[in-house]
């Protein structure tokens, strides 16, 4: 039994309350998680997990093993940061999160220069266009666009992304193309609502340093970004994006921009990273990577 691997899936599953949950999480079956952790309680001779078809809770001796769990990990991880700082060598999981168009344009086309300097290093993207909790999840670092919330992390600006009002010639050749702000009524905006408590405001533009809004109806409503993009390209509305993220497509006349006098403010973006003292060094120098990788992309950076 591999006790720091077991270790990390008792975690797992304790936060998240679920085997199948924690199987997402670690992308593993979820009958290997099932078995390791059974394999665990019978070495402890001590039950950590009451189980039932709704849901998994810790035992008492579970809440008290996870605590000292916890600690053991960080340690453990601790101790690791210090070897791979005496060898320079770069090994481990790095845990990701970061919304999936910014990781296929930007990150996925760099990641090859990543891992040709540190071939022992591997990569969890988690892709989720809601926001994760990082910490509840055990990711190493989260990339955030927009106005930040208040929260324990650690945010290190990345600088901002113009934006862009884009339209497909085929919405062009359904409904024209918007030409002043008082067209808007005549068209339609896709919904973009990554959280379902979150309401559509419309079309979105700076009147100085004032952003303003102009109710528009909806053809669709997406969560994801990938299906945002999607939508427009397919002529089913108006997005607001990142330029960054559709310039090829905008090279190719895939994507049309209208309204450039009534863009949205640029958007910040930032990478947050929990506090923690025994933060392992192959999530440091990621960090740090992602920095260097925007700057490097400042002609996409406002």
């Amino acid at each position: 039994m591999d006790k720091i691997e077991t270790i990390k899936r008792f975690i797992a599953v304790s936060q998240a309350g679920s085997f199948t949950k924690a199987s997402d999480q670690l992308n593993l079956p979820k009958s290997a998680i099932s078995t390791s952790i059974s394999q665990l309680e019978q070495y402890l001779k001590t039950r950590l997990l009451h189980r039932s078809t709704r849901q998994v809770t810790l035992t008492e001796a579970g809440e008290r093993f996870l605590l000292q769990s916890r600690e053991l990990l960080e340690e453990f991880e601790e101790l690791e940061r210090q070897f791979q700082q005496e060898s320079q060598e770069l090994s481990g999981l790095i845990k990701v999160d970061m919304p999936s168009r910014l990781f296929s344009t930007l990150i996925a086309p760099n990641l090859p220069d990543w891992f040709a300097l540190h071939p022992q290093t591997q990569i969890r993207l988690i892709g989720a266009d809601h926001r994760i909790d990082p910490i509840k999840e055990r990711v190493d670092c989260v990339i955030r666009g927009g106005k930040l919330n208040d929260s324990n992390l650690i945010a290190k600006g990345l600088g901002q992304l113009d934006m862009v009002n884009c339209v497909s010639p085929s919405y062009i050749a359904n409904y024209g193309t918007p030409t002043s702000l008082t067209d808007l009524n005549r068209h339609f905006v896709v919904d973009y609502s990554p959280d379902e408590r979150q309401t559509q405001l419309g079309f979105e533009y700076q009147e100085g340093a004032t952003p303003r809004y102009i109710a528009m109806p909806s053809l669709i409503s997406v969560s994801t970004t990938d299906a945002y993009l999607a939508a427009c390209l397919n002529g089913l509305g108006i997005i607001q994006v990142p330029r960054q993220g559709v310039v090829h497509h905008l090279k190719r006349g895939e994507l049309i921009e209208v309204l450039p006098s009534f863009n949205c403010a640029n958007m910040p973006m930032s990478v947050l990273y929990e506090s923690r003292r025994q933060q392992p060094r192959r999530v440091s120098v990621f960090i740090e990577w992602l920095v260097s990788l925007f700057d490097q992309s400042r002609e996409h950076l406002i």
